[in-house]
């Protein structure tokens, strides 16, 4: 028996539960670590699928029930995360700082291994953007249309210094265009 729990390495206290023993003390280490990794990783695919999620339309979302779905899969994320969250607290109640130390540990492992090895995230174009603001343009209210012409404005304007620019370099003895 320890007398100070907190700097005990010879047993686990897991809620009202004392298991004596250096060996189940390291394995829970190693679960808080596995742990610690594993939320860093459940993370970043609960983050990529709510981005993927929210770039749908609410009818274009699918079911929560069914996992292949964006929705799905963000409630899937959901329930594993919060499922680790809950084991992750258990062992932290016991208070012990070699605990503390190996999450905080497996919290840096987590996020560089989880961060550099993340597939790219997906690339939404500027061009479906632009496509979305000319469909959006007459089913708006007047100042959100206000600002999509200002936009559309600004656009053509850029479109048209491109496209003098380009012309002047492919006749170069042309007269210099100032814009």
């Amino acid at each position: 028996m320890c007398d100070d729990t907190f700097t005990c390495a010879s047993e686990i206290h897991i809620l009202s539960y004392v298991i004596p023993g250096e060996g189940w003390f390291a394995l829970m280490l190693l679960i808080a670590l596995t742990l610690q990794i594993a939320a860093n990783f459940i993370w970043i695919q609960s983050s990529q699928a709510t981005r993927e999620l929210l770039q749908r339309s609410r009818n274009d979302r699918g079911s929560a029930f069914d996992f292949s779905s964006p929705l799905g899969r963000n409630v899937m994320w959901t329930i594993i995360s919060t499922i680790i969250w809950i084991i992750r607290i258990i062992l932290v109640m016991g208070s012990n700082i070699y605990i503390f130390i190996i999450v905080l540990l497996g919290n840096v492992i987590g996020v560089i291994w989880t961060n550099s090895r993340q597939k790219r995230d997906h690339i939404k174009y500027f061009a479906d953007d632009i496509f979305l603001m000319i469909q959006r343009k007459n089913t708006c209210d007047t100042k959100t249309r206000e600002k999509i012409q200002k936009a559309l404005a600004a656009l053509k304007e850029e479109l048209h210094g491109v496209e003098l620019a380009e012309r002047y370099q492919d006749n170069p003895d042309q007269e210099q265009i100032r814009f």
